[in-house]
């Protein structure tokens, strides 16, 4: 009967690069500074992801204010209309041209109501 050692010999190779983990976990100068320069990668990355949203957000702000200056002016417009068109000077004279004019006092009609209902 043969042994195949081969089998084996892979076995115990397995079994020695297990033991080595540890070896390989171990931190010397270099995997020091790789882990440094890793972390300080990272940080960096959310710093300038912070800062882009913060101009993103900063844009946002600016064309907002543009857009509330716009709607102030034209809420300052309207209000100017309004009152120009709740003038009275105006207002008869669109009454005039539309064919009314004012209430002359033989025109007037008074209506006694008595007070008990009748």
């Amino acid at each position: 009967m043969a042994i195949n050692t081969e089998r084996l010999s892979s076995i115990l190779r397995a079994r020695e690069r297990r033991l080595n983990i540890p070896h390989y976990l171990r931190l010397d100068g270099s995997r020091y500074l790789l882990a440094l320069v890793l972390f300080l990668s990272l940080m960096s990355l959310v710093v300038l992801l912070q800062t882009g949203a913060v101009a993103t957000q900063g844009y946002a702000i600016s064309d907002l204010q543009a857009e509330k200056t716009v709607l102030m002016r034209e809420r300052a417009q309207l209000q100017v209309r309004e009152a120009r068109a709740q003038s009275l000077t105006l207002i008869r004279q669109r009454a005039e041209q539309i064919g009314l004019r004012p209430l002359q006092p033989e025109q007037l009609r008074y209506l006694q109501i008595s007070s008990d209902g009748r």
